[in-house]
């Protein structure tokens, strides 16, 4: 783990200031055994990172951590230079004290002066007795699992495991009843357990099991959060929400514009009332839509844009991130999946001009190039050999641009390169504004388009495009 003391960067500085109204301090004692005199930093979890709150001197192990203000509730860190740490929850009673030993920080962890504070301690006991007993029940049975009798065996110690976790933090909550942190942030540890539809739906109904799998999807969609309140700012100060959020996004929900878009507005309208939260879901999202490497999912970075922050309600954001995002959604907009392609008039090298709408072919691949380019120069041989000489019966055309204006060097490309069968073609004067269009920032650049011009897929390689079009020939061979 490594403690950062800058801001947090997503697509923006994300800081977060001390909102409690009464000028109150927080006071933690710290007293650690066998620990030499060193430092200790206080810090709290923030998208699956640590950020410092204060620091103190240890003399002999004992140190104190104080200032005149109040920290925000949640799940801090207390971290050593020898990169030991351990976890600790502040909540209403900020003034306590810790004391544990290094050699053991959370079995001799113990609290005096919070009640919440000590429950929380004994709960990451209680949480690593239970890990250590799962794995030796794992390592027990290793060799066992293909006996009947063992696998039951295993399963039931399993079962009797999770059910007795369960009633912990269950007995928690009862204990600790909401606001306290203590019993929400052991509730988010669980996964809510979906219904057993074996039961519910009869043996005789149509395609059952894939009815009890679509079932199970939108029951574990619908239902991932529900332990969890996303207007509680708490939860952005502990170490599980980012992975709660990743697996979500990146597991539970299809890899689709529609399905991201609405799931995340789900998220953020419930984080709306909390202005930090606000923004934290709103980022994620942001972020999540255009780093994704699923082909198209700009799309539903796109609507987030236009929705959270071209609107204005991004409040946070400076106006160097707005003419970022702005930029951005910009050149992705003309070029999103199944949207006719733009209309491109080019001049050839004869100093013709060439539509792309009116190209007759069933697949048109646009390829975008430079001659001096190093991955070009690999790419373009392949493109004609690999692409074009094999795909040309299913109605395959290559129509390249050239994205730069030395006519020479690009008449010595394609004859170097034997092109002759590509739609070869330029702009030498910048009018089409096919950059903008096509998001043409750097080269090769490949899109395929079906026989109206619409775009099937976009900044493909070439094996990617020998996937999409034996696909194409595979669904034509089927259908005749």
């Amino acid at each position: 783990m490594k403690l950062f003391f800058s801001s947090l960067i997503l697509v923006t500085a994300f800081v977060f200031g001390n909102f409690n109204s009464q000028a109150q301090n927080f006071r933690i004692n710290i007293e650690l055994e066998n620990v030499s005199d060193s430092s200790a930093y206080l810090a709290h979890y923030l998208d699956g990172r640590i950020f410092a709150d204060d620091t103190t001197q240890l003399k002999n192990g004992v140190g104190l951590f104080t200032k005149d203000s109040l920290l925000d509730q949640g799940i801090y860190v207390v971290y050593l230079p020898s990169q030991k740490y351990f976890d600790v929850l502040i909540g209403e009673d900020q003034e306590f004290t810790i004391k544990t030993d290094s050699g053991d920080f959370i079995n001799k962890l113990v609290i005096e002066g919070s009640d919440e504070s000590e429950a929380f301690a004994d709960f990451q006991k209680f949480m690593k007795a239970k890990t250590e007993t799962s794995r030796q029940i794992q390592k027990d049975y290793k060799d066992k699992l293909t006996d009947e009798k063992a696998k039951a065996e295993y399963q039931e110690l399993f079962r009797k495991a999770d059910r007795e976790v369960k009633t912990y933090i269950k007995d928690l909550a009862s204990k600790y009843p909401a606001p306290s942190f203590v019993s929400e942030f052991a509730n988010l540890t669980l996964t809510p357990e979906s219904p057993d539809y074996n039961d519910s739906i009869p043996g005789d109904f149509p395609n059952r099991d894939k009815e009890i799998q679509l079932r199970n999807y939108i029951w574990n969609k619908d239902h991932y959060f529900s332990n969890i309140n996303p207007a509680d700012d708490r939860f952005l100060r502990t170490p599980l929400l980012k992975n709660k959020l990743e697996f979500f996004y990146e597991k539970i929900l299809i890899q689709q514009r529609d399905s991201i878009v609405k799931e995340s507005m789900k998220l953020i309208e419930q984080a709306r009332p909390n202005k930090k939260c606000f923004q934290y879901y709103t980022q994620f999202a942001l972020n999540y839509a255009i780093k994704s490497k699923v082909m198209g999912l700009d799309a539903a970075f796109v609507d987030l844009a236009k929705r959270y922050y071209l609107s204005g309600q991004a409040t946070w954001a400076d106006s160097t991130l707005m003419a970022n995002i702005k930029e951005r959604v910009i050149k992705l907009q003309y070029n999103l999946l199944d949207m006719k392609a733009q209309d491109l008039a080019l001049e050839t090298l004869d100093g013709e001009f060439v539509k792309l709408h009116e190209l007759d072919a069933n697949y048109t691949i646009l390829y975008f190039f430079e001659t001096d380019c190093g991955h070009c120069k690999k790419v373009t041989p392949r493109l004609k050999s690999e692409i074009l000489d094999v795909y040309k019966d299913m109605g395959v055309k290559v129509m390249a641009v050239y994205t730069q204006q030395e006519k020479e060097a690009w008449q010595t490309y394609i004859d170097d390169n034997q092109l002759y069968d590509f739609i070869n073609c330029y702009d030498p004067h910048y009018q089409s504004n096919f950059r903008i269009f096509y998001d043409v920032y750097s080269t090769p650049t490949i899109y395929l388009l079906d026989k109206d011009k619409k775009i099937v897929a976009k900044r493909l390689d070439i094996e990617n495009l020998k996937g999409f079009l034996d696909h194409e020939r595979k669904r034509k061979a089927e259908k005749s």
